[in-house]
């Protein structure tokens, strides 16, 4: 019989060459997490062997492999940073009933406190224990699995809080996924000073029936209907089947420091902060190319819902195709913390987005000057109007590809058209 499981384990057993396509950190994410929930051992050889500089695991990449490990129960081997081969050994078996892992073998905790050292990106993390949390979480004690994670919300190459809120959440929902919330506690940035931010994620499982009318609903009542495997699966998800519709509505966030200010423009009542420089070149870049895109793309006004209108858009309704609105606004701290996000809503229901972060360096923003001294130091004053200068040509380079990439996406115009060009990777 040991015999017979073994030759059966070996059969079960994946191997994967870790420069596969694009041959990154996603492949292990996506691998480890596939692994967990079929109960299939996987072996990955080369791993990140695509990538420029340094090969192998990463902090973040381990920190996903630890993770997973410790909520499934599993075992791995090369799981440490820098590792090029890595072998995850999930302890549950194969259902009898299915593909995925027998969950009468399956103990889940209802809560999971995960603190990442760095500022590493918390939603690739969330990847990689999100498919299993969904399956499993039918055997935790309540309606849904909250996950704590404090790591980084906008982190270079990977989703970001805005990105997963506005895009991500809407469009899971839309495939036929149950409900999930996320809850921003504090932004984390990978750029600049070294800051952690903190996310909370409230998952309901598949083998929850959400009924979001009954407010009788309640732990105790959930507990008499869980069974050893869930009454729900994985809803059957093909893109083809789905319609992309119109774009009904576009949505900008703004994330920037409100330091410095441009003074040149002040006599023209457009004198700005970077926040503010960038809200208003965001709007007036999108309008003047949506003008030139072609008008089949967008949902006729007269079908589009009523709205009260938005304090944040001053643009008349008929400058553009659709209303444009400022989604969300906000200050930051340094001035490497620069992010903008563009979400198109559609007619079907889903979202478009497209986002970009600033990869700027450096020190602390200068501080205004203070009462007192303003009779000081011409060389600084030049000093810090070139300095101010560089940032806001900084910010309309940003907003010049941000629009740029995103009119491509929603016009369906994909910039590798040329099957020999490789794209760039987005997800290290």
């Amino acid at each position: 019989m040991a015999a017979l499981r073994s030759t059966s384990s070996k059969l079960n057993h994946v191997h994967l060459n870790g420069q596969t396509l694009e041959g990154g950190g996603q492949l292990v994410r996506i691998a480890i997490g596939l692994s967990a929930l079929t109960g299939r051992p996987v072996s990955i050889d080369h791993v990140r062997g695509n990538r420029e500089g340094k090969k192998g695991l990463k902090r973040s990449h381990a920190a996903s492999v630890k993770l997973l490990v410790e909520i499934s129960s599993s075992k791995v081997s090369g799981g440490e940073v820098g590792s090029q081969s890595l072998s995850f050994f999930p302890q549950s078996t194969r259902s009898k009933s299915g593909p995925l892992l027998d969950l009468s073998e399956v103990n889940v905790k209802s809560e999971y406190d995960i603190k990442l050292t760095t500022a590493g990106a918390i939603f690739l993390v969330f990847q990689a224990i999100y498919p299993y949390l969904l399956h499993v979480g039918s055997q935790a004690a309540g309606p849904f699995i909250t996950v704590s994670i404090t790591g980084g919300t906008n982190a270079t190459y990977s989703p970001s809080y805005d990105y997963a809120a506005q895009v991500m959440v809407p469009n899971f929902s839309k495939l036929g996924l149950p409900p999930l919330s996320i809850i921003l506690h504090k932004r984390g940035w990978t750029t600049g000073p070294v800051d952690l931010g903190a996310v909370t994620f409230l998952i309901h499982t598949l083998g929850y029936r959400h009924n979001p009318d009954d407010p009788t609903q309640t732990n105790e009542s959930f507990k008499e209907d869980r069974t050893a495997e869930p009454q729900c699966s994985f809803p059957r998800i093909s893109i083809m089947d789905h319609n992309r519709g119109k774009i009904t509505q576009i949505d900008i966030t703004v994330l920037a420091p409100d330091q410095p200010t441009l003074n040149a423009d002040q006599e023209e009542g457009t004198g700005s902060t970077v926040r503010q420089f960038i809200e208003q070149l965001t709007q007036h870049a999108l309008r003047c190319e949506m003008r030139k895109m072609d008008p089949s793309i967008f949902a006729q006004r007269s079908n589009l819902p009523l709205s009260g209108g938005d304090s944040h858009s001053k643009s008349p309704a008929k400058d553009t195709p659709v209303p444009i609105k400022i989604h969300t606004t906000e200050a930051t701290n340094h001035r490497s913390h620069v992010y903008i996000l563009f979400v198109a809503h559609t007619s079907s229901g889903f979202r478009i987005g497209y986002d970009i972060l600033s990869s700027t360096g450096g020190d602390r923003l200068l501080k205004p000057k203070e009462k007192g001294k303003q009779k000081q130091q011409p060389a600084r004053d030049s000093q810090r109007d070139s300095q101010n200068n560089v940032a806001f040509s900084a910010a309309a380079d940003l907003v010049r590809r941000c629009v740029k990439g995103f009119i491509e996406e929603i016009s369906n115009e994909s910039p590798y058209a040329n099957p020999d060009q490789k794209p760039t990777s987005i997800v290290k």
